[in-house]
């Protein structure tokens, strides 16, 4: 009976471990690496950097303004439907309907007692 609850537990913790080098290796980095990682980024660049490196990249970017006079585009139509306003609906939901009749546990609920 313990041999079998060993084997049991030792193939469970190899699988585990298999588990997890699978997770580092697809993920592609090793647990070690993230630290340095962290350090590198941390000490070698400022607060901000990584907005103003998105920054540049869009502004970088340049828009073909072709496409709005090709014929294609021009035959395409809006199939929109306007969506129509409804009602918002009561101030407090969790208040109790005009006339309805309100238990001892629900006003001390309410009063927040």
């Amino acid at each position: 009976m313990k041999n079998i609850l060993r084997s049991k537990t030792a193939i469970a913790v190899i699988v585990v471990i298999i588990l997890i080098v699978g997770y580092f290796y697809w993920k592609g980095s090793s647990p070690a690496g993230s630290g340095s990682l962290l350090q590198a980024q941390s000490g070698t660049q400022g607060i901000g950097s990584a907005e103003l490196d998105l920054l540049d990249q869009v502004q970088s970017l340049k828009i073909d303004a072709s496409l709005f006079q090709d014929p294609a585009y021009k035959t395409l139509q809006d199939y929109s439907v306007a969506i129509p306003t409804e009602n918002v609906g009561r101030p407090n939901p969790f208040a109790p309907y005009a006339g309805e009749a309100v238990t001892a546990a629900a006003a001390q609920a309410a009063s927040g007692h």
